[in-house]
């Protein structure tokens, strides 16, 4: 049915050109539709997609349709719910970029956690293996909270 369309469209368009419209409107205004701007739109299929944020409207929807009240009011509500899902899109990912900053200073605040149990073990060891073996995880953590602190730099929250 698309590609019905499609093609009633490019007859009409070619029509346009044979009586006389210039070519300037033709490319500017009455473009060729391309196979690339009849996908569908993926976030009614993938909500949460990767790279949804550079997803632009094809040509088509952008068209003055001559005055047609009716159909401005149609397009007026399209670009509403279109301003909609954007906005919605931009909270979600407001909303998830403030947790990822949360979660870099929980990891950070997990990992001196850790660190601390392993220094009390230490401390409350009685052999020399149990000391070993406890000073080895004490480095460990502390290795986690040092490289953490540096790829997290000027990028999380810090909650204590």
């Amino acid at each position: 049915k698309i590609d019905k369309c499609v093609r009633s469209y490019q007859r009409a368009r070619d029509a346009m050109g044979r009586l006389g419209v210039d070519e300037e409107t033709l490319r500017n205004v009455y473009q060729q539709i391309q196979p690339n701007q009849l996908t569908i739109n993926q976030e009614v299929t993938e909500e949460n997609r990767y790279g949804q944020g550079s997803d632009r409207l094809a040509w088509f929807w952008r068209v003055n349709n001559g005055g047609d009240v009716r159909e401005d009011l149609w397009m007026d509500e399209f670009y509403r719910v279109n301003w909609l899902k954007a906005k919605a899109r931009w909270q979600r990912w407001e909303e998830e970029l403030n947790l990822v900053q949360h979660e870099m200073g929980w990891t950070i605040g997990w990992f001196r956690h850790k660190m601390g149990e392993w220094d009390k073990r230490y401390q409350q060891a009685t052999r020399l293996g149990h000391q070993a073996y406890a000073q080895w995880q004490v480095l460990l953590w502390e290795r986690f909270v040092l490289n953490a602190e540096n790829s997290f730099k000027d990028k999380m929250i810090m909650v204590s």
